[in-house]
């Protein structure tokens, strides 16, 4: 072997050993409430969601699912630490101050509630440690610290895409319908935004006058911000034999489709639209794959109410990240339910901005490409 050869493999090998000597420790702080864990027989996977001590179960079989193909088929290192944590502040505070655990950790997953979350990214600030939420919208979790990750999207989002396609449509001014009987929260934000921003808009809690309002020759984008089930097939209803108009893009509460009332006739009759933080595509290969595997080692279908696909996703992507030395922009991801693309804030910590904007054709959910 030739000197130049020689040097040229001792080098690859080095990188190599480097490389396979590269670990991790990801510590997850999960609320799985099993103090209170009372067993019991369960027959199907919709009594797991009756059982407080369940609620986060799928979000952790997933995140396993994800170690352990990075560990088992691309050779990662991977040190996990699981520690049920709900709104015990003395807890968290004493798994944060044993150094025997938190020495080596390298990511943060959790807590999922807000007071403890406080707590937890001062630590993690204080000692430079990326630390990931879940499942809170609130923006000011990420001020002012620049190792925070907030994962779901802000809802000002909402407003801001409404407007757009409004614009582009020529739909405005944008009609609303509100709840009359609650003070909608997703109202609050989505009016504070169209009046801070001069975004036209016309909004009723009366049917009728909502209906006065549609013209037969104009696009028209309908908010709706009733949850009340029984209500929702009132509307469409209305909507539908009333209107006269066929061009109507109508944006509908996410909730809207898990109603037993709601007649799936009116879901492309009405080109229903709607906001979520997920989306699934069952048909996909990968999804098909995840499913079945899945199913077959943890006896339950993986579901969006469990978590299931959220913990994979999250995961994958934080391995990933880990892996190319915490560059973010190097993270290249396949998600199954959560898509997720980052805006880093000044002085503050990151964000997702994909959120997913909705449409039923055909009795199928498909993103919308306006």
């Amino acid at each position: 072997m030739s000197k130049r050869l020689f040097v040229i493999v001792v080098i690859f090998a080095t990188i190599f050993q480097l490389f396979a000597q590269k670990s991790f420790t990801i510590l997850y702080l999960i609320p799985f409430e099993s103090d209170g864990y009372e067993q019991k027989f369960l027959k199907s996977s919709e009594e797991m969601e009756h059982v407080k001590s369940y609620g986060l179960m799928g979000f952790w079989n997933g995140s396993q699912m994800a170690i352990e193909e990075y560990v088992e088929k691309k050779g990662v290192s991977i040190n996990v630490v699981v520690r049920d944590i709900s709104n015990d502040e003395n807890k968290l505070r004493n798994i944060l101050d044993d150094q025997d655990v938190m020495s080596d950790v390298d990511l943060i997953v959790g807590p999922f509630y807000s007071r403890l979350f406080t707590i937890a990214s001062q630590y993690a600030k204080e000692y430079r440690i990326p630390i990931v939420n879940p499942f809170t919208s609130r923006h000011d979790i990420i001020e002012n610290n620049e190792f925070v990750f907030k994962l779901i999207a802000s809802e000002n989002q909402q407003p801001a895409m409404i407007s757009f396609l409004a614009e582009q449509n020529q739909s405005l001014p944008i009609l609303v319908y509100e709840d009359s009987n609650s003070n909608n929260k997703s109202w609050r934000i989505c009016r504070r935004y169209f009046e801070e921003n001069g975004v036209p808009y016309f909004s009723t809690s009366n049917i009728s006058s909502l209906l006065l309002r549609v013209k037969p020759e104009k696009k028209h984008i309908i908010l709706c911000f009733d949850d009340n089930s029984a209500k929702s097939l009132i509307i469409s209803q209305s909507l539908k034999y009333n209107a006269k108009n066929s061009n109507i893009t109508f944006i509908i509460p996410e909730s809207w489709l898990e109603s037993k009332t709601y007649d799936i006739e009116y879901y492309s009759e009405l080109n229903l639209h709607f906001f979520s933080n997920y989306y699934i595509d069952f048909n996909n290969e990968e999804t098909k794959v995840f499913n079945y595997e899945y199913t077959h080692r943890f006896g339950v279908p993986p579901m969006l109410k469990n978590f299931a696909y959220q913990g994979y996703d999250i995961t994958r992507f934080f391995v990933e990240y880990l892996i190319n030395d915490k560059d973010i922009d190097r993270v290249k991801l396949n998600p199954i339910a959560f898509p997720l693309s980052f805006d880093k804030f000044p002085n503050g910590g990151y964000e997702n901005v994909n959120l997913q904007f909705l449409e039923i054709i055909d009795n199928e959910i498909v993103p919308n490409k306006f």
